[in-house]
């Protein structure tokens, strides 16, 4: 039961993202700030609500993931979900691609007001966002690291001493992910105007969702569909 209430979860998630999408989209094109600003804070908060759902799950079905695809899994996911510098990266990516379009308009002093026209107090924050975030995904990979080597957990024979504690340890891993999911997100859209971070954010949907269908079509797996 906490399975399939966990698989329909994902999916009414699935679904929200791509409304949220769609309505991003369609935004950005509006100039309206104040409703860009309202539907990136609707976005981050459709995160942040999934992460609080995941939390009540049993850690070890979070971890396995068995609502995604083999795909999601094996490519995608870093502790039962994106690496958090995946969004970094991407916000490098996005900006790197749309500067490139418009460096004629640039030299020629016409902003545009894009995730191509960072500006150096910007860039500086991003730069800074990425290299704690690095530092802070690698110390939950050293503690997953741990907890898969049994410390503390396994006794001098092989044997599993507490498997509570061992739950919970995968538990607190998991959960420390999440919540560097979401700080990551947080800042990441706290540095960039709307406009920039909605077109962040729809970059990050296409990944998702891509990644979704991908492994749906290439899988075949039974995962709870889109």
């Amino acid at each position: 039961m906490e399975l399939e209430a966990a698989r329909r979860r994902f999916q009414l998630w699935l679904r929200g993202l791509r409304s949220l999408r769609r309505d991003l989209r369609t935004a950005r094109w509006a100039d309206d700030p104040a409703q860009l600003a309202k539907l990136v804070a609707g976005y981050v908060s459709h995160f942040a609500d999934y992460c609080a759902a995941r939390a009540e799950l049993d850690p070890v079905w979070t971890l396995a993931a068995p609502w995604a695809s083999p795909v999601e899994r094996g490519a995608a996911h870093w502790l039962a979900g994106w690496r958090p510098t995946t969004l970094v990266h991407l916000l490098y990516t996005e900006s790197g691609r749309r500067f490139e379009a418009q460096l004629p308009d640039l030299l020629l002093g016409v902003r545009s007001g894009n995730l191509g026209d960072l500006s150096p107090a910007q860039l500086a924050q991003i730069d800074e966002l990425q290299r704690r975030t690095v530092a802070q995904e690698d110390e939950l990979s050293r503690e997953m690291a741990r907890v898969q080597e049994g410390d503390g957990l396994v006794g001098a024979g092989g044997e599993l001493l507490d498997v509570g504690g061992l739950v919970g340890r995968v538990g607190a891993v998991v959960a420390g992910a999440d919540a560097l999911r979401l700080r990551t997100m947080k800042r990441a859209v706290e540095i960039l105007e709307p406009a920039q971070a909605s077109e962040l954010l729809v970059a990050a949907a296409d990944m998702e969702i891509g990644f979704r269908e991908f492994g749906l079509k290439y899988d075949g797996v039974g995962a709870g569909g889109s």
